[in-house]
């Protein structure tokens, strides 16, 4: 049987931080790691074997035939900094379905095998705002001596919940206990969009990570890729206020920052009339495409 966790190279990284991204709200996550990895140029550094972590796989058929099963990518990859500050171990993967804290562990050996000094993870969360709204990031640690860190960036901090966790919490947690900082970084979501890649929200995201982690990167392409989905939006939410009245009353709320007057019926119905709607454009598109 096949390691849980396989390493092709041993680099040799200096004061190196982990950077961690999911597929979740906007596609956040995914997105920024991704983003990242590409255009630092990161190279590949490993893999975690995902038969333990999902139930069953994605099978690709062509004309009646089987071509091949596709299991999910947990691929690492590493980059070196020629500046100063610290090299990078990059994740980026679809959440587990079972085993999450085996999963989590798996990750945090990796970290304790390179010295991993920090980690960062990032990511969307569903929100009741405005797609109109500016980007917002905040930020939550898992080391109290980082709070003051926090005060250099334009980011939000001192939240306050209780409730199930996502992997990032899972990390930071265990992360804790191991005496290894954390600092998780996440972009607001706007729910009733939450299913279509969100560029402008993960470009938020990324920014304060860069700026946190001393890098530079192009943001030109993800920027281009923000203007695009922001037309797109544009116009679904034009067409569904068209249709709807009350539904352009609930937007004009949400946009005006009043989303706690909008009844948890209402919100539901709002919500499910756009999901609605993309859904029948999506079969719409694979219908043409046929």
């Amino acid at each position: 049987m096949r390691p849980p966790v396989r390493i092709y190279k041993r680099p040799r990284l200096r004061n190196p931080h982990l950077i961690i991204g999911w597929t979740d709200a906007g596609f956040v996550g995914i997105n920024a790691v991704d983003y990242l990895a590409d255009k630092l140029g990161a190279e590949e550094l490993g893999e975690i074997e995902p038969h333990n972590f999902s139930l069953l796989p994605h099978i690709l058929i062509k004309r009646g035939v089987l071509q091949e099963i596709e299991y999910a990518e947990n691929s690492l990859y590493y980059w070196k900094n020629k500046k100063a500050t610290g090299d990078l171990i990059i994740l980026g993967s679809k959440p587990p379905v079972i085993n999450h804290y085996e999963f989590a562990n798996l990750i945090l050996d990796v970290a304790e095998r390179f010295d991993v000094s920090r980690i960062y993870t990032v990511g969307g969360i569903y929100a009741n705002i405005a797609h109109t709204e500016k980007p917002r990031v905040f930020a939550i640690i898992n080391n109290l001596r980082l709070k003051r860190y926090l005060t250099q960036y334009e980011i939000e901090s001192g939240i306050d919940y209780h409730g199930p966790t996502s992997m990032n919490g899972l990390i930071l947690g265990i992360a804790k206990h191991r005496n290894i900082e954390g600092i998780s970084l996440w972009g607001r979501v706007p729910s009733y969009i939450g299913e279509m890649p969100n560029p402008q929200v993960c470009g938020a995201v990324l920014r304060v990570l860069t700026r946190m982690l001393g890098i530079d990167i192009d943001f030109s392409e993800i920027e281009a890729k923000a203007r695009h989905a922001n037309k797109q939006i544009d116009e679904l939410i034009s067409y569904l206020r068209q249709q709807d009245p009350d539904l352009d009353r609930h937007i004009k709320k949400l946009e005006m920052g009043m989303s706690e007057e909008t009844s948890g019926e209402d919100r539901q119905r709002f919500f499910g009339e756009i999901e609605e709607f993309l859904k029948k454009q999506q079969d719409r598109r694979e219908n043409d495409s046929v």
